[in-house]
């Protein structure tokens, strides 16, 4: 039988990340792709502790379907989390739980986009949305990130395209890929331009908690007054990604649509998954934990920016981030972008292009992840890469 798919998959190509784990395989291989957290973060000891607890307290509960699309107690949790870091949560707003902040992303698409309608992105911007939002059949729009943030001039061309694109998509806070952090400044002139032209703002912010050095700069979310950001965090990254729980932050009107959307996908979150990081919110020093976990990844990040500063060619562009889990890099024209990677490849060295995250695929940065490989792996495959960076420049 020949099959006959939807047209939406026409516009897809196979997963780059994927192409190099394959072309990069071996059991010498070190892995820079994926945004996969350290397991020295996973609290193992408190999540069993907890599971045990909640299922001694109720395991019909726990292993039944949830009656409700989120568990009462979660969205509480939640709700004063992210209120003890900053003002987020208003009077009228409500929380959604989601299967990871993903599941957020898709349905964003589905809520507030027809057929055909557009959405304004950060060029380059995390894979993981364009693909989501290019399956709901939304066109893209690119605008260049800048040292701290869009490019306001090319944000507002892209908002005078008719029809008025329906969102924008950006990752203010460690930007994937890029880690960068879009200032307090750029932060508010965006949202005006959005208020201006009447633009959703979604505002995806899973490694704002992730801060190791500077000061936290404020969400958008924090000052909306026309109710017009859509927030989207994940504790993954300082709890659990295997937990699965994502979070939607927005107007009632808008997180109702959501919960009927969700209902009519993939239901409710785990039981299982909701009372875990309820109990976990609820008894953990979030303080020390996130203190605990931002340590290890500021050791870590620094380990390999220095590295890259001892061993990489000096026309490489690239800088300390403040926070997050990825390190970019941009090569200049006197290195093949093409060549630098399969050189990796040959090295066992997993790395992703920057035009995995690019609308038009025309990037020449890399995305290099400090968070999973161990210490000696990190100053074994940066001083490789620096290798390749002296071995292909032609000055």
């Amino acid at each position: 039988m020949k099959y006959q798919f939807s047209k939406r998959f026409d516009q897809f190509t196979p997963s780059m990340i994927r192409d190099v784990l394959t072309k990069a395989a071996g059991d010498d291989m070190i892995n820079f792709s994926p945004g996969f957290p350290d397991k020295k973060t996973f609290d193992v000891e408190t999540i069993k502790k907890l599971s045990n607890e909640i299922l001694d307290e109720d395991a019909y509960e726990i292993l039944q379907y949830a009656m409700k699309p989120a568990y009462p107690g979660l969205v509480k949790s939640v709700k004063q989390f992210f209120n003890s870091l900053e003002p987020l949560v208003k009077e009228e707003d409500d929380i959604m739980i989601t299967s990871g902040s993903g599941e957020g992303l898709e349905m964003a698409a589905k809520v507030f986009c027809d057929e055909g309608d557009t959405i304004v992105v950060e060029d380059p911007s995390f894979v993981g949305a364009l693909n989501g939002f290019k399956s709901n059949n939304a066109k893209l729009i690119g605008v260049p990130l800048e040292k701290d943030g869009l490019n306001l001039e090319l944000l507002e061309k892209a908002f005078q395209t008719k029809p008025t694109p329906k969102l924008l998509y950006i990752i203010p806070t460690f930007q994937n890929p890029t880690c960068i952090t879009t200032s307090l400044e750029k932060r508010k002139a965006i949202y005006d331009l959005c208020v201006k032209y009447g633009v959703l703002i979604l505002e995806d912010n899973p490694y704002g908690t992730l801060r190791f050095k500077g000061e936290m700069v404020p969400s958008i979310k924090s000052f909306d007054t026309e109710n017009i950001v859509v927030y989207l965090a994940s504790l993954s990254k300082i709890i659990s990604p295997g937990i699965r729980i994502g979070t939607v932050v927005a107007n009632k009107e808008i997180v109702d649509k959501f919960a009927t959307m969700k209902g009519a996908s993939a239901g409710a979150a785990t039981n299982w998954s909701q009372y875990i990081i309820t109990k976990f919110l609820n008894t953990v020093d979030m303080e020390e934990h996130i203190k605990k976990v931002s340590h290890i990844y500021k050791e870590k990040s620094t380990l390999m920016i220095e590295t890259m500063k001892e061993t990489f060619h000096p026309s490489i562009d690239f800088h300390a981030p403040d926070g997050g889990m990825f390190v970019w890099f941009t090569l200049p024209e006197a290195i093949n972008a093409d060549q630098f990677l399969d050189e990796a490849l040959k090295k066992h060295i997993a790395i992703v292009p920057g035009s995995c995250f690019s609308t038009d695929y025309s990037n020449r940065g890399f995305r290099l992840s400090f968070t999973s490989e161990p210490p000696e792996q990190i100053v074994k495959g940066i001083t490789m890469l620096g290798e390749i960076t002296h071995q292909l420049y032609q000055s």
